[in-house]
């Protein structure tokens, strides 16, 4: 059932997108579940490897045509399955050049879509610099949001989010 839910969730996400008809169209999500807390360059757990291929499954119908991730391991588990399924290889940009990524996304083409993996404290930053208004922080242990920011041509945006796979507290 909750599956069908977030299935229903995320096709109403995207047949939102005829709206803003011009709008190149960026899915956000945090790397999924790390094994360890403690590590900088902690690699999945297994519940993180479950998250990143339900996000796979999420996004095999999105058209996604470019990824982006950080030289952080867990963010390339983490989209490696959807790259795979979409043979895509996910570009790297370093963590903390968030204007370098910007700078790509901004470049996006109309009816582009693009997946980015980022960290607890890029992904609501990414989103704010979009111009798509303030992301609340994601908690430390807080995995399954997924936000779509629609960016039209002329800088503008909108931001619809959502949960997906197993939904933390």
């Amino acid at each position: 059932m909750a599956r069908i839910r977030l299935a229903l969730l995320v096709a109403l996400s995207f047949a939102w997108q005829p709206r803003a008809a011009s709008a190149a169209t960026i899915i956000l999500v945090r790397h999924a579940e790390r094994i360890s807390a403690m590590s900088a360059d902690a690699l999945l757990s297994p519940a993180g490897e479950e998250r990143a291929r339900q996000l796979s499954v999420v996004l095999k119908d999105a058209q996604v045509q470019r990824i982006y991730v950080t030289e952080v391991r867990r963010t390339q588990q983490t989209a490696a399955p959807i790259a795979e399924r979409l043979h895509l290889k996910p570009i790297v940009i370093a963590k903390d050049d968030v204007d370098a990524l910007l700078r790509q996304l901004r470049k996006s083409g109309a009816n582009e879509t693009v997946l980015v993996v980022g960290h607890a404290d890029t992904v609501p930053l990414i989103i704010k610099r979009l111009g798509a208004g303030s992301a609340p922080a994601l908690r430390d242990d807080e995995y399954d949001r997924l936000t779509v920011v629609f960016l039209a041509k002329g800088g503008k945006a909108q931001a619809v989010t959502l949960r997906y796979g197993t939904v933390g507290p």
